[in-house]
């Protein structure tokens, strides 16, 4: 049942992909033209949806918990609100959480940016994470094998990027895209863009194929083998899952500092 799709969401009772997508769209009319099309064309994929808003609600109840345990912590007196937990805690998961977050982005950003820009690389991490950890559980689809799914969050990457550029110094961004030599400025403003395009594509390939395959080869050998071996593939699912997760937020973040101005390089 997993390696073909299946969905636990496909046992709710008048639940189908016409339904979701006149939840989704709210328009009955779009959803009588497309509907039929759009389930015929994608088997069921609509499911995803459901999935990747299971994902967003769990990242939000762990935000909710760590809070409370924050919102804890201030009511203590004097030094003891300084004392760690002496146990894993939704608290304590999260200061270790944002602690190496920032970490990672003050190596490539500044102070500022990295404080800016850390509740969107940190999102972007936990629901990649999130989305992917669903593919190892049975009756669970992960979204981000679903090309839909990671090309939004490419092109939210992207947007940030020219915004980050033409906010800040656009005079610049602009002038760095058509290159030193004014002859070749139209020549080099197509590669310069072509090159932007590429980005966001490429994230989206990479996440895709890296998850979809590992999900695959998850899901036959569990079927072919269903002792031992299954479990040398479920480390190996939740260890890609970790990595790719990483690679889209560190991508991303080299990105955004690619369109940060260094004043040092204009120099």
């Amino acid at each position: 049942m997993i390696a073909s799709g299946f969905s636990w969401m496909r046992l709710v009772p008048s639940l189908s992909d016409k339904n979701l997508l006149e939840l989704v769209l709210g328009q009955t009319e779009i959803v009588n033209i497309l509907g039929e099309t759009y389930t015929a064309a994608n088997n069921g994929e609509t499911f995803m949806i459901v999935h990747a808003w299971l994902s967003c609600l769990l990242i939000v109840a762990f935000a909710f918990m760590a809070r409370a345990g924050i919102a804890a912590v201030r009511k203590r007196k004097g030094i003891e609100g300084f004392f760690g937990e002496e146990k894993l805690t939704f608290r304590t998961a999260a200061e270790v959480y944002v602690g190496g977050l920032l970490d990672t982005l003050d190596g490539l950003l500044d102070g500022r940016d990295s404080k800016m820009f850390a509740p969107l690389i940190g999102s972007l991490f936990l629901y990649i994470l999130v989305c992917n950890i669903q593919g190892i559980f049975p009756g669970f689809l992960p979204p981000t094998d679903n090309i839909n799914t990671n090309v939004g969050m490419a092109i939210i990457i992207f947007c940030v990027f020219l915004w980050v550029g033409l906010a800040r110094d656009a005079k610049g961004f602009l002038a760095h895209m058509f290159g030193p030599m004014l002859l070749l400025g139209p020549f080099l403003f197509v590669i310069e863009a072509v090159g932007l395009i590429i980005r966001p594509v490429s994230l989206s390939l990479r996440l895709t194929g890296n998850i979809f395959g590992d999900h695959t080869v998850f899901t036959v050998m569990s079927g072919l083998v269903p002792v031992v071996i299954p479990s040398i593939f479920l480390g190996l699912a939740i260890f890609v899952s970790l990595v790719q997760a990483y690679v889209f937020s560190l991508l991303s973040t080299i990105y955004i500092s690619l369109s940060v101005p260094h004043h040092d390089s204009h120099d």
